[in-house]
């Protein structure tokens, strides 16, 4: 039973496994906060929080917009709003790629699981797995979400989808693990601890293998947010109040 946990968990860690692969002692986290959630709307970068001033801000085409409002910037901070957004731009495809990459990652280690554990080989459990690995995957496709740290990609995108499908996942897990252990064969149960461990072996390697080809596109992708933190320290913009705009925030220079 302590197998077959693991290979549940397995799950979950494919969705960290992007953004903390093991690649020799490197730290590619960004040490990124923001108080934001964004969202692509046409061409506009979208950034929302609860808190006013700054609630509600947008960023397109060189224009800023504030609860509503388009800002009237000095010359300076809008060669700073352009240079933002342009950066964002070029960082729009690289976050999609990892967004997508995690995705593929989360699926392909719950189908694995999935037919492991079933003993009619998980067809319909898979069926519905890959049914819904459309559908997350069309959905980011039509509306391109802009996370900006990995905890972003665990909780918005990977952990609703494991949190939905583990359960079902587990159920013919503890079925198959109840039919071996009351059979009372001692044959089976040792073929069956060596598949459970044959397969978590082989997934994470899978997952590992990936998550590692991903690591020059983080670290590209960490600069990048360390290059937007610069541009908006570098802004003379204050929000109602005197509050500086802090879209994002990073803790390295």
């Amino acid at each position: 039973m302590k197998r077959i946990a693991a290979l549940l968990l397995l799950s979950f860690a494919a969705a960290g496994a992007q953004a903390h692969p093991h690649d020799k002692g490197r730290h590619l986290q960004c040490d990124l906060h923001s108080d934001y959630t964004m969202r692509m709307r046409d061409k506009a970068f979208v950034f929302t929080r609860d808190e006013a001033p700054g609630r509600h801000i947008a960023l397109g085409g060189g224009r800023l917009f504030i609860d509503g409002d388009e800002v009237k910037l000095s010359a300076e901070d809008r060669a700073q709003m352009r240079r933002f957004e342009a950066e964002l731009n070029r960082m729009l495809p690289k976050v999609q790629h990892v967004v997508a990459e995690a995705t593929d990652i989360a699926f392909t280690a719950l189908s694995e699981v999935a037919r492991g554990f079933a003993s009619d080989g998980g067809q319909a459990t898979v069926a519905r797995i890959e049914r819904a690995h459309r559908e997350v995957r069309a959905s980011l496709k039509d509306r391109p979400v802009m996370l900006f740290s990995e905890d972003d990609v665990a909780k918005r995108v990977i952990e609703p989808v494991v949190t939905e499908y583990v359960p079902v996942i587990a159920g013919g897990a503890v079925r198959s693990a109840l039919s071996v252990a009351l059979s009372g064969d001692e044959k089976k149960a040792r073929q069956f601890e060596r598949r459970m461990e044959r397969m978590g072996d082989e997934i994470e390697r899978k997952v590992e293998k990936r998550a590692e080809a991903l690591e020059p596109l983080v670290e590209s992708l960490c600069e990048s947010t360390r290059e937007l933190d610069r541009i908006e320290q570098g802004l003379a913009l204050r929000l109602e109040g005197g509050e500086r705009l802090d879209l994002l925030r990073t803790s390295r220079p």
